[in-house]
Parts: structure tokens; C-alpha cells; sequence
């Protein structure tokens, strides 16, 4: 009796064998920004953006540099606030104009963070990785989650 392969088996057989691929791909992929990511992260960590500090507007002016870089137009970037010390970024990336566009927020600044509350072999402003953590003002809220977004634009 000759044997026939069900179409099914064939596909999910195909997909089976592209998975692998796949994911490694998606892998390299993800490995291959995870630097470029830690560096803005770094970045923004590093930045006083507390009232006390230099305010917002340096970190703010460090992601409009970063998207610059990316290729974002000048048109789509500004630099806007309150005040000199307090402005944020807003971005625009055009869509097709098939889809709803979507908004990504979040802030640059922190609250204040005193040297003397923290473990003295840390300082609040200085970017610490150490057995996996991340140490450092805003690595918890709010800079980590605008680091991954700068990069992945």
C-alpha cells in the first residue's frame, strides 16, 4: 500500500523546519541592538534630570540627537517644554497612513537622589551594572523603557 502525505503534514512539517531559522534570526537580531540599547540607557542614566540637576532638557536634547542619528528629519523632532530646564522630545515617525497611529510617552526626569541614601559604593547618577542588576536613578522608572524605545526607532 503506497503511503500519502497529507498536505497538513507537509505544512506543519515546513514550519517546523523554519522555526529554528526563525527564531535564531530574531535572536542574532535582538542581540545585535542589546549594545546600543545599554549605551542609552547609560546615557540617560548619567544625566541629573532632577530639579537640583541639569533638569530634563539635556536628556531630552541627548534622544532628539539619537533619532537624528537614526534618521529621523529635523521637521519630526522637537524639543518642547515648559521651561528651559524642564523640555521633553516628540518624534514623529510617518506611517503608511493604513493603520491608526499610535502614541509612545513616558519622561526624562527623576526625583531627587541624595548620595547619602544610597549604598555607598553607588552613586545615584552613575550607571552600575553588578550580577545582573542595573543601579542607578531612573533605571526602575523611567529611563530603561525610553532607552528601548530610542533604539528601536
Amino acid at each position: 500500500m503506497k503511503r500519502q502525505n497529507s498536505p497538513l503534514f507537509l505544512i506543519l512539517g515546513l514550519v517546523a523546519s523554519l522555526t529554528p531559522l526563525s527564531t535564531r534570526t530574531q535572536a542574532a537580531a535582538a542581540r545585535d541592538y542589546r549594545p546600543l540599547a545599554r549605551e542609552i540607557f547609560r546615557e540617560l542614566i548619567e544625566i541629573k534630570t532632577t530639579d537640583s540637576g541639569v533638569g530634563s532638557t539635556p536628556a531630552a536634547e541627548a534622544v532628539a540627537q539619537r533619532l537624528r542619528a537614526a534618521g529621523f528629519p529635523e521637521a519630526d523632532i522637537q524639543v518642547i517644554g515648559p521651561s528651559a530646564r524642564k523640555k521633553n522630545v516628540v518624534a514623529r515617525l510617518h506611517g503608511s497612513g493604513k493603520a491608526k497611529p499610535i502614541l509612545i510617552f513616558g519622561h526624562l526626569d527623576v526625583v531627587e537622589a541624595p548620595k547619602e541614601d544610597w549604598s555607598p559604593d553607588l552613586d545615584p547618577f552613575k550607571f552600575v551594572e553588578r550580577d545582573g542588576y542595573f543601579y542607578g536613578r531612573g533605571t526602575q522608572d523611567m529611563k530603561g523603557a525610553a532607552a528601548i524605545a530610542v533604539t528601536n526607532f
